[in-house]
């Protein structure tokens, strides 16, 4: 989100300023013919710069190995902008009596007016080191003050730590280790070790580094896949990482990973992994999480190294020269169903189980053998995980339980949130039984929020009947055949009959309800 961002721009600054260290930089010196990238000038989260693959490559160059964030955040930062905004400095600032997060720094569009004393960060750093420069700019700033010597004297001081921060070229405020290996192998080992202390990078981050030694566009090539991802199911946002993820149980057949595992024949593996299995990827977000359940956003899935079993499957029919296509499937595709929405609500996620899964769903795939719902169950089973659906655990994960049963509705979603609408509103009754008995999965509908906000306190029947409501009851899923009904006398009434028709809708999954004793 842009304010993380923000935040995290305004307290890295804040450190530069108060001293306070921020971490080395890596540098490798080399005129070794490798690829590499220039920084982005306008950043944003989420972009990434090309890969400079041709001319060039035999001079001297100075590659980041380790700190390219912030040094991207700085240079972004002091000579263009991020995200399309211009980091200031308030002048008027006094750190004295604020909070430990609180710093003079923020943020402004190319066309805000901030109020006088804000200081653009880049026409600060496009200054010259002078004497001469360093008073014309007092005297610019100075009138902020509006006369008053204690504003003027906390000006000064702001701008002479400025000063002596972001434009006195004598003033060294980053360290950096400069490595002069004449092979890619040697400052790899080099960056490894730094990373395998302190604040590591993760193991995936280390496979990934492995590869890129050998295959300089993979990553590339990974983050194009997830866009793809993500354009094929209208929004879910299917990291990079979680590609390399699924390759990694291609090649090395677990989820479990281990850069130390990776072995120098495993690169061109994970090059055909990624050339060969990225179609099952595109199915499974495509044909069956966005095409059978209008799935769009990530966060609706609770489990989601629980899902890459599904993919394993059809890529291993892919392989045995089998239908794969979701939408071929026909009867096929029952199991899976089955085993989707078992995974999920009971909680079938380990990293053993998942790679036993996996293990199962390859042979049956290859072979063009149905999707092993009953042999997963049975491993499921041993690992003390249920393998029936109980009513606790179907309504513990409720966005994801509103959406398999309301299949063609999509969720809106709003602050991270999907926008869900109480049939009886929470409104329409003070007392606390009541408002405790419809905020339950059997009384919600994803809905867009404009909804809510028109019936918030209405009895739905009295809303649905109106003038203004009639429009939106095509808008509900298991609602009484008419509004003449006796369901609408009484919540109650109305919340078992819809649980039961909703219930109906769980059967089609060849999924029945257990109700346990807690629910």
């Amino acid at each position: 989100a842009r304010y993380e961002w923000e935040d995290y721009v305004c307290l890295l600054f804040d450190s530069l300023l108060k001293g306070y260290p921020i971490g080395g930089v890596v540098l490798w010196e080399t005129e070794a013919r490798v690829p590499f990238r220039h920084f982005l000038e306008n950043y944003a989260p989420g972009k990434y710069a090309e890969l400079v693959d041709e001319g060039r490559w035999g001079q001297g160059k100075s590659l980041v190995y380790d700190g390219q964030q912030r040094l991207q955040t700085i240079y972004s930062t002091l000579l263009h902008q991020i995200n399309d905004r211009i980091l200031h400095f308030n002048l008027l600032f006094d750190s004295k009596g604020k909070e430990a997060e609180d710093t003079g720094f923020l943020f402004f569009t190319p066309e805000d007016t901030p109020e006088s004393g804000h200081l653009r960060m880049t026409d600060l750093a496009s200054m010259d080191d002078s004497e001469q420069a360093m008073q014309t700019l007092e005297a610019r700033v100075l009138p902020a003050a509006e006369g008053d010597n204690e504003k003027e004297t906390l000006i000064k001081n702001n701008l002479t730590r400025l000063w002596q921060i972001f434009v006195n070229e004598e003033y060294k405020s980053i360290d950096y280790f400069s490595v002069t290996a004449e092979k890619p192998d040697e400052v790899n080992e080099i960056f490894t070790r730094l990373n395998t202390g302190g604040v590591a990078l993760t193991q995936l981050e280390l496979v990934l580094s492995k590869i890129k030694a050998v295959k300089s566009k993979y990553e590339e090539q990974l983050r194009e896949l997830s866009k793809d991802l993500n354009g094929r199911s209208a929004g879910i946002e299917f990291t990079p990482a979680s590609i390399l993820q699924f390759f990694y149980l291609q090649v090395k057949r677990t989820i479990r990973i281990d850069a130390s595992q990776v072995e120098p024949g495993d690169i061109a593996n994970f090059e055909q992994a990624l050339r060969n299995d990225s179609d099952a990827l595109k199915e499974l977000f495509g044909g069956y999480l966005s095409g059978l359940f209008k799935i769009t956003d990530a966060s609706i899935i609770p489990r989601w190294t629980a899902v890459l079993p599904i993919a394993d499957y059809l890529a291993a029919r892919k392989r045995g020269k089998h239908e794969w296509r979701i939408t071929n499937l026909g009867a096929e595709i029952g199991p899976i169903n089955r085993y989707f929405l078992l995974s999920q609500f009971c909680d079938w996620n380990t990293q053993t189980m998942v790679n036993q899964f996996a293990k199962l769903t390859r042979e049956a795939g290859e072979a063009g053998r149905s999707f092993p719902i009953e042999e997963i169950s049975a491993v499921a089973k041993t690992k003390h995980r249920k393998v029936t659906l109980e009513e606790e655990q179907l309504c513990s994960e409720v966005w994801f339980a509103a959406k398999v049963l309301m299949p063609t509705r999509h969720y809106i979603f709003h602050d991270r949130k999907p926008q869900i609408d109480h049939i009886f509103p929470l409104a329409l009754q003070k007392d606390v039984t009541y408002r405790d008995n419809v905020d339950v999965l059997w009384n919600f509908q994803p809905t867009r929020a404009e909804i809510n906000r028109l019936k918030w306190d209405k009895h739905p029947r009295d809303f649905f009947q109106s003038e203004a409501g009639s429009e939106y009851l095509k808008d509900y899923d298991f609602l009484p055949s008419s509004l003449d009904s006796h369901e609408w006398e009484d919540y109650g009434i109305f919340i078992a009959s819809r649980k039961a028709r909703m219930l109906e809708k769980l059967g089609e999954y060849g999924l029945e309800l257990i109700h346990s004793p807690s629910a």
